[in-house]
This record gives structure tokens, C-alpha cells and sequence, in this order.
């Protein structure tokens, strides 16, 4: 499992489904292009996915990929199991969730998700100005908290975490984009914004930029909860240095990694080509100087640690994907 860390509903679906069918029937055929979602500006998922967009682009390969911005995770989970886009970033939790038809995915039953490898890791950050005085989630009882844009991960967890105290409905609560949050928040708008991210994540870097910060101690009965519901999550602890007014704090937290997966229907050729441009040594270089958080997803590629993973979440591997990871010797 990836856990280290170095510091210095159905309209939706029917609509996609319907807009997407002729696409992937005539893939084989036609130009090859896919668009990967992650998430929308501000996250680092965005940049996540523009680095492995731009990566494949660069090499040229045949292939186009779009970064298209997002929701998120939630999103994004949605989005791919119906072919609205070719990849996506997501992560095993949504991926357990969706193929069980638990919470946020009580609509469907997911069949087409596939994995294609990991991306990095993310840790749940509620950030508040420092000089604010706040120190914990509960003095966020009757504040002005973003819980991002509604249907994302960020929401989703915002809320388990207040409800999980018993506070989600004195919550004053806005659902602005991540970087938009960081400047209402040191403008005095808004008193936290929260985030799912790698770290540092730049929204909150961007805030940081502008005032020293606090991130807030996720309380052990939180972490307790989402670990214990589950198995995609993990408790963590980022050491001091996180950002600026963090210098001499760490923060106890929930974690979880973040993988690329595939639509079944991806022609298996196109999933190898992708696969195999993301994650050869020749790409290292360029994916951790476009976004340095990918660097935890391509060590993890060093053994079989991250299939197991998957496998232990239900996530099957796409046969383009698997055909690569068998090519490194880390399939059999």
C-alpha cells in the first residue's frame, strides 16, 4: 500500500452512456483519441491528469489525450464506468463503493471500471488561516466552510467528517472551485476549505502564498470511521513542513491512493500504449517535473504492492494494462 510520504444520478449516466456508445464502437477505426478526467482547477488531480495527458502527447504515439476538468473523484467514478471519458482518476474506494452500490454511488452497480496503475497518494486537508484562532473541526461549528463543488469527493468527505461529529447542519456551507476557495478564504470570505490532495496541494499552497495556515487534526473517531467503512482508506500522519505556518506542526489524517483507470470498452491497444508511455523509466523524468506527486505512483510500480491493492479493492485490471504490468514481470 502507498502510505509514504516526503515532506520538504442515473440521467447522468443514461445521457453519456447514449452519447458515448458510437464512439467506442468505432475506436479500432477511427483517430485515436481519449480524454482523462481528474479534477477541475485548483486540485491536484487536475494536474495529475495534465501531466499524463501531455506525456502522451509529447511522445507521439498517435494518440491524443484531453484534459478535460471535473468534479472529481465522484465524478469521475461516474464518468468512466459509462464511457464519458476513456480514463479516469479516481480511487479504490469509489471503485469499491460504485461496483457495491454504496454511498455516493447508490444508483448504479459499476461493471466497466478497470485499472490501469497508480497515481499517488492523498491526504484529507481542512485548511484555515492560522491567526483565525481555530485549532480544531469542531470550533468550524457554525463557520463558513467550502465543501467544493457538489457530487465531488471533497463534498462527499467534508460532509461524512461534520456529520461523523455531529455538526454538518450548523455549517454554513459554499461550493466554490478549490482555488477560488484559497483566495475567499485569506480574503476573509469564507473561514476553512477542504481538500482530498497530494501534499502540498496547490490550492492550499496558493493560500499559503497570502497567510500562514493551520491544517486541522482529523479527529481519531473520523479516521476510526472511514477506515472501518472502507478498505480503500488508510490511516496517515504528514510530518511538519507542509506549508507555510506548518513548519513545526504535523497533522493526523485519512489517506487513500489515487489510481489511472479505463472504461472496459478502451480498445485493449490503445490502454497498453497509454500504459506503457505512463509508466516506462523514459517518462519518469517529465511526469514528476510536470506534477512531483506522481513520483509515489511510479515508485509503487517497483513490485506487485499496488495490483494487490487493486485486487483487494475488486478493481480488475483492463487487458491493455495487464498485458504491460506482465511485460515488467509483475504479473503473472
Amino acid at each position: 500500500m502507498i502510505r509514504q510520504l516526503k515532506v520538504p444520478k442515473a440521467t447522468l449516466a443514461f445521457a453519456l452512456a447514449a452519447a458515448t456508445v458510437a464512439g467506442f464502437a468505432g475506436a479500432a477505426q477511427a483517430a485515436e483519441t481519449a480524454t482523462v478526467v481528474g479534477a477541475g482547477p485548483g486540485a491536484g488531480a487536475y494536474q495529475m491528469a495534465g501531466a499524463f495527458a501531455e506525456n502522451v502527447n509529447r511522445l507521439k504515439l498517435g494518440i491524443t489525450v484531453t484534459n478535460r476538468a471535473s468534479k472529481g473523484f465522484v465524478a469521475n467514478t461516474r464518468m468512466v464506468e459509462v464511457g464519458g471519458a476513456e480514463f479516469a482518476l479516481t480511487n479504490g474506494i469509489f471503485v469499491y463503493s460504485a461496483a457495491n452500490g454504496r454511498k455516493p454511488f447508490t444508483e448504479m452497480k459499476a461493471t466497466k471500471i478497470r485499472g490501469v496503475g497508480p497515481v499517488s497518494t492523498s491526504w484529507f486537508q481542512m485548511a484555515v488561516v492560522k491567526k483565525s484562532g481555530i485549532k480544531t473541526y469542531m470550533d468550524l461549528k457554525g463557520k463558513r466552510v467550502n465543501y467544493a463543488a457538489k457530487g465531488s469527493n471533497t463534498e462527499f468527505m467534508t460532509r461524512t467528517i461534520f456529520e461523523q461529529l455531529g455538526i454538518d447542519s450548523t455549517i454554513r456551507k459554499e461550493y466554490m472551485r478549490w482555488d477560488q476557495a484559497a483566495t475567499s478564504m485569506t480574503d476573509g470570505n469564507i473561514d476553512a476549505f477542504g481538500i482530498p490532495n497530494p501534499v502540498p496541494s496547490p490550492s492550499i499552497l496558493q493560500a499559503s502564498a497570502s497567510a500562514p495556515l493551520r491544517i486541522l487534526p482529523l479527529p481519531d473517531k473520523v479516521i476510526s470511521y472511514f477506515t472501518n467503512d472502507n478498505p480503500g482508506y488508510f490511516r496517515a500522519t504528514v510530518p511538519p513542513g507542509s506549508y507555510t505556518g506548518m513548519e513545526k506542526e504535523g497533522f493526523d489524517t485519512v489517506a487513500y491512493t489515487i489510481f489511472v483507470t479505463a472504461n472496459a470498452d478502451v480498445p485493449d491497444e490503445l490502454v497498453y500504449k497509454v500504459t506503457k508511455a505512463t509508466y516506462d523509466a523514459g517518462s519518469r523524468d517529465f511526469m514528476v517535473n510536470a506534477f512531483k506527486a506522481w513520483r509515489i505512483g511510479l515508485d509503487a510500480t517497483k513490485d506487485d504492492g499496488f495490483l494487490k491493492q487493486m485486487a483487494g479493492f475488486g478493481m480488475e485490471l483492463h487487458p491493455g494494462a495487464a498485458r504491460y504490468w506482465k511485460e515488467r514481470g509483475l504479473l503473472k
